[in-house]
């Protein structure tokens, strides 16, 4: 999404916080488990459509398996997100301290020169 001039200026004054529910790009893995649940669910429709050559059962089985992966690869990929996340804040935390430390360190040295 481009840039606004109220963004370029310093902020955006038009700020609301349940935007992501109207842009589906904002939210974290929205893309990667619609696009698993539609293939799967096509795919097992179509399988079904050619095993039973039912259109209503071929549609349920598509659906049902689509509702279902897409709940199993929600699940799956927020516990991914949310542990990268965790482990991106413990590195920002160790860095950090690290480097408050070595300041520390560095200070006293020329204090002591």
């Amino acid at each position: 999404m481009p840039a606004t001039e109220s963004d370029k200026k310093g902020g955006n004054k038009d700020f609301k916080p349940y935007a992501f529910l109207y842009d589906v790009r904002r939210i974290p893995c929205m893309r990667q488990t619609l696009l698993n649940a539609t293939g799967t669910g096509i795919a097992l429709g179509l399988h079904s459509f050619y095993r039973h050559r039912i259109p209503a059962t071929a549609m349920f089985t598509g659906m049902k398996t689509a509702m279902l992966v897409s709940a199993v690869s929600w699940i799956t990929c927020r516990i991914n997100f949310r542990n990268k996340r965790r482990k991106i804040y413990d590195i920002m935390e160790n860095q950090e301290k690290y480097s408050n430390k070595f300041s520390e360190k560095k200070k006293s040295e020329s204090d002591s020169r």
